[in-house]
Formats: C-alpha cells, structure tokens, sequence
C-alpha cells in the first residue's frame, strides 16, 4: 500500500514540531514605583522608595522638575535636603522606560528665635545645684537637684531637723522649693525618709513622670502630687546609681548609671540589661535617649559614656556599636524620628545614616543637655551659661549672665518656653533656673 503525502502537510507538521520546542514568551515584570514621605523638616525630606528591585534599571529622582539623584531601582529611602521651609514640593520617580511615580510634601515652618529671657536663684549658704528639669505642661514644671537654704541643716522652733530641699516646682505663677522624701533604707521602709538629692527628672508621654534619687525612683501620676516610691529590687551588691531614665511608660522604662548598669523595669520587677560596659568602673553612663525608628518600627537607643568620650548605638536586642564621633566629649542625645540623630558636647553634630556633621556654628561652646519637640524646635545648655536654639534651619547661641559662673546640666522646650537648670559658682553657689518665653 501506498502513501502519499502532501508537501503542504509536511510544511504543517514540521512547522509544529519547532514551536512545541520553544518556550513560551515570560511576561515581564512591572517596576511598580512607589513613593511615601516617611518624615520632613524645614530643609529636608525622607522618602520611602518601594521599586521591585529593579536592580538593572535605573531610576532619576526630581524635586520640582529639578534633577537630584539617580540610582539603580530597588527599595531604598531617599534623603534630600537643601530644601526651603514652608515650602511645597513634588517628587518625582522615573526610571528609563518611562514609568514614573510622584508625591506632594510642604516642609515644616521655622521657629522663632525671639526670646525673653528670666533667671531665678535658689538656695545659699552652701552648694546648692539644680541637675535636670521636665516641664509637664507649662504650668507645672519640675526642677530637680539639692537647695541648701538659711533654714535648712538646722533646727526648727519644734526641734525638728530640717533637711535640704530636692526639687523646686513652677504652679504658673511662681516657683516653691519641694522636698520628696526616699526611703533611707529601701529594704526597711519603716527606718524613715529623708530629703537625698535629686539625680534626673523624666516625663513620658502621657504626661506622667519620675525622679531619681541614687537608687530610688518617685512615680508622679499626671495631674497629681502625689508619688509612689519604687526601688532596684537588686541585691546590695548589685545595685547602681541611677543616672538618668528613658522610657515609654511607668510600667516600661530603662535607667542607666554608674558601672555601665542599665536595667529595666516592666512596673513590677527590674532586669538587668547585659553588655560589654556593665561592671567596669570608668563606665559612668551618663545619658540614654530611646526613639522609634520611623522606617524600621523599631526601637534603638543612644548611651552616652562621658569617662571613655564615647557613644554607643544599642538595638533592641541590646547589641552595642559605637559611634565614631570625631574622637569629641559628647553627652546629651535627642532624635525625634531616628533618621537624624543630634549629639551635644564639645559643640553639637547631626548624624544622618550614621554621617556625622558638625553643626559648625556651635563648635567654640560645650552643651551637656539637648532635647526638642521636633525638627524645627531643639534647645542645648551647657557650660558658661550656653543655651542654643534650633529653628528648623539654624542655631542661634544665647549667652546666660557673664559667661563665667554659670553652668547648665539640664534643659527642656515647648512651643512657647525654653528652659535651663543648673548652678550659678560665687561665694554662695545657688540652683539656678533660666527661662525663654518666645515673643
């Protein structure tokens, strides 16, 4: 039998065999760009780019159709600054295909640098020094430290010892020494109280507060005077003076202090918090400063360790790095998103991813204490009666009496009021309290 077959047929037949090998056409992947404002100042913003990881295309960033950078695409925060306050901008991401993605912003306004300035004195007859101050709303304001006064270390009319005062409150109209009595032994609360000197002076956010006196702490509830005492559950041995507090509420807070302790306290029990600085003795931990990181969620935190001129970066899980600095004295840390970090000390440095820049105006003066609301509002003290503030876009330095006899440990800020606490050094040393109420 016979077969025959058509030159058509086999043209057909072939022609299926070669397209069965190949492979089906892969679709391509779309880029997908994607753009947030995570956080913004006056000068400057931070951008959340989500891209697909286009890693082979190129993606052009534009500020009001102005050029600014160029990467190749994949999830990454963009950080531009030299910007102008009060200012509206549109961000535009494009990459070489055509794509693009845009967002709108308007930068933070600056603040004013038009204060009024009022000092006040207590004590005398003795060193008297105010160390910390919180100021709950601007009618109650704490001040914490020891006053010596003419009445106190003596006698009253009844026989009484009187004690030095520890705190000095502002009501709204005028300021009254306070004394918050600790336990003399906290292991035997029936021993009695006395009057010790004050250490810091915390507010969290829900307006409750808490000072330390060595190792004790008073808990304030918002809106009342009233204190519950609470002391290191440690053993004697283990026990450390409590240099400073940060925390998120009453019931979760860490103290730091001398011997490179840090603890934590969940509102019923303290835990130690192990790392390479605990137990040596030139670790004096003098300031610690906690902020959530508004891209990561999460929590990191800044020591600072005056003896060794150090300050460390710790993570939430307690690992440390230190920070290169510049080999400069540093002490006071604030950061109100954790994409910008300020550093007070010998001057004043701003990191950015871990870039440090001198805040070159301020470099000639020594600042022990910053702290602000936010990007456009940061107050520093420091020695030799030093107060600057930020504005959102620059520093303007105030100097405090003469210069000479006054320094400065603590200092606080609201929209309306800067305020700084120290001691003023003469034949009489007083706890000395300047306040700026902006015009």
């Amino acid at each position: 039998m016979k077969f025959t077959v058509s030159l058509s047929f086999l043209l057909i037949i072939i022609t299926f065999l070669i397209s069965c090998k190949e492979e089906p056409t892969k679709p391509q992947t779309e880029t997908n760009l994607t753009l947030e404002v995570l956080d913004k100042s006056c000068t400057e913003v931070w951008i959340d780019v989500k891209a697909n990881d286009q890693t082979n295309k190129l993606g052009s960033v534009y500020l009001n159709d102005e050029f600014r950078t160029q990467f190749y695409l994949k999830d990454t925060v963009v950080y531009l600054d030299n910007l102008l306050p009060n200012k509206s901008y549109r961000i535009i991401l494009s990459d070489q295909d055509g794509k693009t993605s845009q967002t709108e912003f308007t930068t933070m306004d600056t603040t004013s640098h038009n204060f009024t300035w009022e000092t006040f004195e207590f004590g005398g007859g003795s060193s008297s020094i105010l160390s910390d101050v919180a100021i709950i709303n601007e009618n109650d304001i704490w001040a914490v430290g020891e006053i010596f006064t003419e009445d106190t270390h003596t006698y009253d009319s009844n026989g009484v010892w009187q004690q030095p005062y520890n705190a000095v409150h502002w009501d709204g109209n005028e300021w009254e020494l306070k004394r918050i009595f600790f336990y003399i032994d906290p292991d035997q609360p029936n021993a009695g109280k006395i009057s010790s000197e004050c250490i810091s002076v915390f507010k969290f956010e829900n307006g409750d507060y808490i000072i330390t006196s060595n190792v004790q702490a008073a808990v304030f509830r918002n809106g009342s005077d009233q204190y519950k005492l609470i002391h290191e559950s440690f053993s004697w041995e283990e026990r450390f003076g409590l240099n400073a507090i940060w925390g998120k509420s009453t019931n979760d807070f860490y103290a730091i202090g001398k011997k490179g302790n840090i603890a934590h306290y969940n509102g019923n029990s303290w835990s130690k918090i192990e790392t390479e600085l605990n137990g040596i003795t030139d670790n004096n931990i003098s300031h610690i400063f906690g902020v959530e990181n508004i891209l990561t969620k999460e929590y990191e935190y800044y020591l600072s360790v005056p003896p060794t001129n150090t300050v460390y970066y710790m993570t939430s899980n307690y690992s440390l790095q230190k920070l290169e600095l510049n080999n400069k004295f540093f002490r006071g840390i604030w950061s109100k998103n954790g994409l910008s970090v300020y550093i007070a000390g010998y001057g004043i440095v701003k990191g950015i991813n871990k870039e440090w820049i001198e805040q070159s105006e301020l470099n000639n003066q020594f600042y022990i204490e910053i702290i602000g609301t936010g990007e456009n509002n940061i107050v520093a003290a420091g020695l030799n009666g030093n107060v600057a503030v930020y504005n959102g876009k620059r520093w303007k330095n105030f100097k405090i009496g003469d210069g000479t006899n006054i320094n400065f440990f603590g200092a606080a800020i609201t929209e309306n009021i800067a305020i700084s606490v120290g001691a003023k050094y003469g034949n009489s040393d007083t706890g000395f309290i300047c306040i700026g109420r902006r015009n």
